[in-house]
């Protein structure tokens, strides 16, 4: 016949367990701390010296007019209006590339994309100058012809020194925060 098992039961006597807290390191390995990249804070500089140079030369701009003349030698006097646009948009642009820089050389970012936005006021402060230029030459087909050669002359100038800014993005690890 067959043998019927034993119900299983517990022996022994209770004891206490004690519960210490015991703290776990996942990573025990050192510590090693990435490199920065001397790009960044190269280009930074490059950029920073550019604007500062670009800062100086602002108010230069009140001198364009003196000797300025039209393609058959007549001379021209530039409106307030370009002058207004000029100034403006060269120390708009002007002080972000000094920030972007300032930012860029500090490895972050923002200084990155502060530089891409001094480049936008710049090439479109360009395009609207040369507009005005040509209409106070006497054409207004002459300055839309300005601008819009201006402005795609411009994108190819901007999308290189774009890439060259970007570098630092470019390079794995370059320590950009």
């Amino acid at each position: 016949m067959e043998e019927q098992p034993e119900p299983f039961t517990l022996e022994g006597d209770p004891s206490v367990i004690s519960n210490e807290q015991t703290t776990v390191f996942v990573n025990q390995a050192p510590v090693l701390p990435v490199q920065k990249n001397k790009a960044s804070e190269v280009i930074g500089w490059l950029v920073l010296i550019w604007s500062g140079f670009g800062l100086l030369m602002v108010p230069f701009t009140i001198f364009s007019d003196f000797g300025a003349t039209d393609f058959d030698g007549n001379p021209i006097s530039y409106p307030t209006s370009y002058f207004v646009v000029t100034i403006l948009t060269g120390l708009a642009s002007s002080i972000m590339g000094i920030i972007g820089g300032w930012k860029m050389t500090k490895y972050e970012k923002q200084g990155i994309w502060i530089i891409f936005g001094s480049f936008a006021v710049n090439w479109v402060g360009g395009m609207v100058s040369q507009f005005i230029a040509g209409d106070a030459m006497g054409s207004a087909e002459l300055g839309a012809g300005l601008g819009i050669m201006s402005g795609v002359c411009g994108i190819f100038c901007y999308a290189i020194c774009g890439v060259i800014v970007a570098i630092p993005l470019m390079l794995s690890d370059g320590g950009m925060e």
